[in-house]
């Protein structure tokens, strides 16, 4: 799923002061798995993975998590990620000389 144009204005005016670069999570997908170990392996397989490069996770899976009062008790596994090939890299110049004034550096 690609996250709408007005929700990314509305996060990126809400959450990130207008910094573009700080938007990760325009394409977003969902993984539900049976079991932990099923997680552990799937998220081992993305980290083993040359053309993936791993750029923030957020765990609330974890002991230490107090879910009932931040989340409403839900609990997930979160990522961010980069595709790193040749094709994206290609895309994000292309995108970069586009728009060089949206790059926060």
């Amino acid at each position: 799923r690609i996250k709408s144009g007005e929700r990314a204005i509305e996060k990126l005016v809400r959450s990130y002061e207008g910094r573009v670069a700080r938007l990760l999570d325009i394409c977003r997908q969902s993984v539900i798995f049976r079991s932990t170990c099923e997680l552990a392996d799937c998220l081992r397989k993305i980290g083993d993975d040359p053309d993936v490069v791993i750029l923030q996770v957020r765990n609330r899976l974890r002991a230490e998590y107090d879910a009932p009062t931040l989340s409403q008790g839900y609990r997930d596994v979160n990522l961010s990620l980069r595709m790193d090939t040749a094709e994206a890299r290609r895309l994000g110049d292309k995108q970069t000389r586009q728009e060089p004034n949206d790059v926060d550096r």
